[in-house]
C-alpha cells in the first residue's frame, strides 16, 4: 500500500521565495556593482576637471571694431557670470533646474525614474539631469543616453560639486551648453539670434534663449516659429511660478513678439585676400587650434573704407569692359593701400574674385615685371643721391651697349619709339623716356642701381646668379626687366619709402594678438630706417607730381585733385600694367594683367590707362573728407631758374621756351651759364 504524501510546508515555500529575492537582489547587487565599476574605470581623463572649450578667435579692424571672427567647430564667446542680468541666470534655471542652488548636483528622483525608464521600459533615459549633470555630459563625457553614462554624469556632478562654487557651475554651463545656429554658450546666442550682447538682454530674450537649451532644432523660430514662441511663454510661466517674476510680468512679456533676427553668419565679403594675408601670418606662428579655437584678439590695420574704396574702383573700371567669368582666363587685378608714415597696410586686393580661404594672392604672391615703375627706384633715386637733379640734362638718342660676357647687344628703345635729343631728368621722368633712364643707370653703376632698389623694400631681386645664369645685374633693371619680377606689396613698400621722405617703414597688418585671457602675445610698432636724404625724396617727389599734373605725363589719368605723384608701368610685351602712387599721407599700387602671362597688346593696356584710372578712383575715394595736403619741402631745397636744354643758369642765348623754374639743393645749384645757346 503507497505511502500518503505530506503537504509541503508553507514555511518551505516561504524559504523558496526569501531565496529566489535574495538571489535576485545579488545578482542585481552584482550588476549594479558591475555597471558602477564600468562606468568608473571607463571615465575620461579629467583633467583636473576643468573644462576647456574652444574659444571664438576675433579680428579687429584699425579701428577697434570687430572686423570678423575665426571659428573653430563651434562658434563660442566666453562671458563672466557677473556680467549677466540677474534674469537671465533665473530664465535658465526655471527652465532647467530650478532646484540648482539647493541640491547637491543630482536628483535621486530624476534618477530612479530614468532607472526605471531604461530597466523596464528600453527606450533610453528620460529628463531630469541637473545643470551640474548637463556640464558633466557637455563637458567630460559621451552624449549618449545609457544607464552607464547616467552613473558617469552622477560622479562627475559630485565631483564638480566639490571643486567649484554654484555660480562658477553655472557660468561654465551658461559658455558651453548649444543654443543653435552653431552658436555654444549664452554670449555667442545672444549675438546669433539678437544681435548683441547677452548683457543686454531682456527678460523675454533670455527666456526664449533659455528655452531653447532643452531643444534647439526643435525650437528655432526659423523652422518653427509657433513652437518657438509657446516655448518663449512656457518658460516665462515657470520663472512666475519659481517666483523669479511675478505673473503679470509674465503675462505682459508673453505677449511681445520674439524679435529675432535672421541667421546671418559672419562671413568676410570685403577684404576676403586681406584677411588671408593676416591668417598666414597667425598660422606661422600659432597652431591652427589656436588661431581658430583659442579666444585670440587679433588687432589689425585693416581699413573697410580703404578696401571698399580698392575693391570698387577696380570693379567699376574693369567690369564693363572685361566682365568677370568663371572659370576662364580672366584679366585680373591687385591693389595694396599702405600708410605713408606707419606702414600699416589698409587695404590689399589679391583678385577681382576670392575663391577660397588662403588662396593664391596675386598682392603678395604673385611676381610680375614692373616696367617704368621701376625706373624711379632702380634710376632716378640712385641717381638723385649721386649728386643729378631734375634739371640734368641726359642726350635722348639711340644707344647700344654691347655685354662683355655674352656679346648681346642692349639698344634701348623708346614707347613712342623717336627721339628727343638733350632732355631734362624731370622731363624723362614725365614721358618715361626708356634710352635716358638706361643712359643716367649707366653713369650710376648697375651695382648701386641693384642696391638702392633693394634698399627701397624690394625683395626678390637676384643678385648671385642662378644656375642657369641669370641675376638682375643687369641694364634691364633700368625699365623693370627682372629675373622674377616683383609683388605688389614689394612695389608699395618701396613707393612708401620715397613718400615718407626718404624713411623705409617695413609693412604690418597685424598690430597686436591678445591671448583669451588678454595677455599680450605679440605688438608691432613701426620699423624705421633712413634709406635716402629727405631731400632726395623730395626732388623725386616733385618729379613724380608732373606724371600726373603736367602735359606729356603718362599718369594723367590718375590726377583726382588732390597733391599726389606716381608713376606708370608698361611692360614692353604688354603682359604687365602698373599705376604706383602716393599722397602726404596714403600709398597706393595698382596691377592688372594675366594670370598665365597672356599679351594685352590688342587692348594697348598700360600703366597709364585702366590701372591709372583705378587708382585714381581709389584714392579719391580714400582722401574723400579729408584736407588737401602738400608735400612738405625741405629748407634744403631751392628753386632756381635753369634753362632746359643745359640744366645751367639762363645765358643770354637761350630762347624763353627753353627757360623754366627747377629745385635744387642749396648746395648743388649751379654756378655756369648755359653753354647749348651760344650767343650769335
Amino acid at each position: 500500500m503507497a505511502k500518503k504524501r505530506r503537504p509541503r510546508s508553507r514555511a518551505g515555500i516561504l524559504d523558496i521565495l526569501i531565496y529566489l529575492l535574495l538571489g535576485t537582489m545579488i545578482v542585481a547587487g552584482g550588476f549594479a556593482a558591475a555597471l558602477v565599476f564600468s562606468a568608473v574605470r571607463d571615465l575620461p581623463a579629467l583633467a583636473n576637471l576643468e573644462p576647456k572649450p574652444t574659444q571664438t578667435s576675433f579680428v579687429y579692424d584699425r579701428d577697434g571694431n570687430i572686423w570678423t571672427e575665426l571659428r573653430a567647430s563651434e562658434y563660442r564667446v566666453p562671458i563672466k557670470i557677473k556680467d549677466l542680468p540677474p534674469y537671465v541666470k533665473n530664465a535658465v534655471l526655471a527652465a532647467e533646474d530650478h532646484r540648482f542652488y539647493s541640491h547637491k548636483g543630482f536628483d535621486i528622483t530624476a534618477i530612479l525614474r530614468a532607472l526605471y525608464s531604461n530597466i523596464f521600459q528600453d527606450n533610453g533615459l528620460q529628463g531630469g539631469s541637473t545643470i551640474t549633470q548637463q556640464l558633466a555630459k557637455i563637458a567630460f563625457l559621451e552624449p549618449s543616453r545609457t544607464l552607464k553614462r547616467k552613473i558617469q554624469d552622477v560622479i562627475v556632478a559630485t565631483l564638480l560639486e566639490r571643486k567649484y562654487t554654484k555660480d562658477e557651475i553655472l557660468e561654465m554651463y551658461l559658455n558651453l551648453v548649444y543654443f543653435g545656429r552653431g552658436a555654444y554658450g549664452i554670449e555667442a546666442a545672444s549675438r546669433a539670434y539678437f544681435g548683441k550682447s547677452a548683457s543686454e538682454l531682456t527678460v523675454d530674450e533670455a527666456a526664449f534663449l533659455a528655452g531653447l537649451i532643452r531643444g534647439p532644432s526643435i525650437y528655432d523660430p526659423a523652422q518653427n516659429p509657433t513652437l518657438a514662441l509657446n516655448r518663449r511663454n512656457t518658460v516665462l510661466n515657470q520663472m512666475a511660478e519659481y517666483g523669479f517674476i511675478t505673473r503679470a510680468e509674465a503675462e505682459a512679456l508673453k505677449k511681445k513678439p520674439l524679435n529675432v533676427i535672421p541667421h546671418r553668419p559672419m562671413v568676410v565679403t570685403e577684404g576676403g585676400f586681406f584677411l588671408d594675408y593676416v591668417l598666414k601670418q597667425l598660422l606661422s606662428r600659432y597652431p591652427a587650434d589656436m588661431v581658430y579655437g583659442g579666444g585670440l584678439r587679433i588687432y589689425t590695420t585693416y581699413s573697410p573704407k580703404a578696401q571698399k574704396a580698392a575693391e570698387k574702383a577696380i570693379r567699376d573700371v574693369l567690369d564693363p569692359v572685361f566682365p568677370y567669368k568663371d572659370g576662364q582666363d580672366n584679366l585680373e587685378a591687385a591693389a595694396v593701400v599702405m600708410d605713408v608714415k606707419t606702414g600699416h597696410i589698409l587695404a590689399m586686393v589679391g583678385g577681382r574674385k576670392h575663391e577660397g580661404m588662403l588662396g593664391w594672392n596675386r598682392a603678395v604672391d604673385a611676381k610680375r615685371q614692373p616696367g617704368s615703375a621701376f625706373k624711379p627706384l632702380a634710376v632716378y633715386i640712385p641717381a638723385l643721391e649721386e649728386g643729378m637733379g631734375p634739371a640734368t640734362v641726359i642726350d635722348d638718342s639711340p644707344v647700344t651697349w654691347v655685354d662683355p660676357v655674352t656679346k648681346e647687344e642692349f639698344s634701348p628703345r623708346n614707347y613712342s619709339g623717336t627721339f628727343q635729343g638733350p632732355v631734362t631728368m624731370r622731363k624723362a621722368v614725365r614721358e618715361s623716356l626708356n634710352v635716358v633712364a638706361c643712359k643716367v643707370q649707366d653713369l650710376v653703376g648697375l651695382s648701386k642701381s641693384l642696391e638702392m632698389a633693394e634698399k627701397l623694400g624690394i625683395t626678390s631681386l637676384v643678385k648671385t646668379p642662378t644656375p642657369g645664369g641669370r641675376s638682375d645685374l643687369t641694364r634691364s633693371l633700368a625699365l623693370g626687366g627682372l629675373t622674377y619680377g616683383v609683388s605688389p606689396l614689394d612695389m608699395a613698400v618701396a613707393y612708401t619709402t620715397i613718400a615718407n621722405r626718404g624713411i623705409k617703414v617695413e609693412p604690418v597688418s597685424i598690430l597686436k594678438v591678445e591671448d583669451k585671457n588678454g595677455n599680450i602675445l605679440e605688438e608691432h610698432t613701426p620699423k624705421r630706417t633712413i634709406v635716402v636724404s629727405e631731400e632726395t625724396a623730395y626732388l623725386m617727389t616733385s618729379m613724380l607730381q608732373d606724371v600726373l599734373t603736367k602735359p606729356g605725363g603718362t599718369g594723367r589719368a590718375a590726377y583726382f585733385g588732390k597733391p599726389a605723384a606716381g608713376k606708370t608701368g608698361t611692360t614692353s610685351d604688354w603682359k604687365d600694367a602698373w599705376f604706383c602712387g602716393y599722397t602726404p599721407s596714403t600709398v597706393g599700387v595698382v596691377w592688372i594683367g594675366f594670370d598665365k602671362g597672356k599679351t594685352m597688346a590688342q587692348w594697348k593696356i598700360t600703366g597709364g590707362s585702366y590701372p591709372a584710372i583705378i587708382w585714381g578712383k581709389m584714392m579719391k575715394e580714400i582722401s574723400e573728407g579729408q584736407p588737401a595736403e602738400d608735400f612738405r619741402r625741405p629748407d634744403s631745397i631751392v628753386t632756381v631758374e635753369i634753362c632746359n636744354k643745359s640744366g645751367l643758369l639762363p645765358g643770354p642765348g637761350c630762347p624763353g621756351s627753353d627757360i623754366e623754374q627747377e629745385l635744387f639743393v642749396k648746395d648743388r645749384v649751379p654756378t655756369s651759364h648755359c653753354t647749348y645757346h651760344l650767343p650769335k
